[in-house]
């Protein structure tokens, strides 16, 4: 029934770029999506020697992302309506899986774009001729560089330089990425293309702000990436004001 009823804005999306599906596993701690992700990524270098990685430590994270989401006084809260300590508007994961609400409620949205966990993306070959299997998710294009997607009503490119704040200003009607999609879909695009997502330092892709979390504590936007030189995923955080040429976000809609 809630897709009959939003056959319309889910057409427009998806003449818009976003066709591929994500299943959300919000449930899951930081913690253990970390660890998920440092195993999947041994087993694919064990599996592809070539793929450039550091076995000894392929995962770099802030120190306060560890147990960010548990406990009695999470430093991480979802969704929030702005980047402030006090009145930041968001939950914590605790918050939304014990009063049983879907993510659209815990959005403030009354859950008119509630998720059942999963969430639909914008693949990395939609310009390609072969769009019948998609592959990895799109890099966030540098300034300049993006092209609006969308035959029906267009929809301009979210290009990488601009403030959390505006971003998060700009995602009002779309899905803001928390954390633990990111990390599924790193796998999933590492696996369908044979390369990382978010590769910055090549000077076309992008360091992915999660303006669908936030560090109430620091005032912190998470943020995650690939480190060529490190050879490593990585994730860090940044003042909401402060504007990168190397960072953008990546959005997604609730399906």
């Amino acid at each position: 029934m809630r897709l009959f009823e939003r056959r319309e804005t889910l057409r427009t999306k998806h003449d818009q770029g976003f066709t591929k599906l994500l299943l959300v596993p919000f449930g899951m701690s930081l913690d253990s999506l970390q660890e998920t992700l440092k195993q999947f990524l041994l087993e694919y270098k064990k599996n592809n020697p070539s793929f450039d990685l550091d076995t000894n430590k392929p995962l770099w994270a802030w120190p306060e992302y560890q147990g960010a989401d548990i406990g009695d006084s999470p430093k991480l809260v979802y969704y929030p309506q702005s980047f402030i300590e006090d009145g930041h508007g968001g939950k914590t994961k605790a918050q939304i899986l014990e009063g049983q609400e879907t993510l659209g409620q815990a959005r403030g949205d009354d859950g008119r774009m509630d998720d059942g966990g999963w969430t639909s993306d914008e693949p990395s070959n939609m310009d390609e001729q072969d769009t019948e299997t998609l592959k990895g998710f799109a890099p966030i294009p540098r300034k300049g560089q993006g092209t609006p997607q969308g035959d029906l009503t267009s929809r301009p490119p979210l290009e990488a330089g601009q403030s959390p704040n505006e971003y998060l200003s700009l995602l009002r009607e779309v899905q803001n990425d928390p954390n633990s999609p990111y990390f599924i879909a790193f796998m999933i695009h590492l696996t369908e293309t044979g390369e990382p997502m978010d590769n910055w330092q090549n000077g076309t892709e992008s360091i992915s702000y999660l303006t669908g979390a936030f560090f109430q504590f620091s005032t912190g936007v998470p943020y995650a990436f690939w480190s060529r030189g490190n050879r490593q995923v990585g994730f860090g955080r940044n003042d909401p004001r402060v504007r990168d040429e190397g960072i953008g976000v990546r959005s997604s809609v609730v399906v």
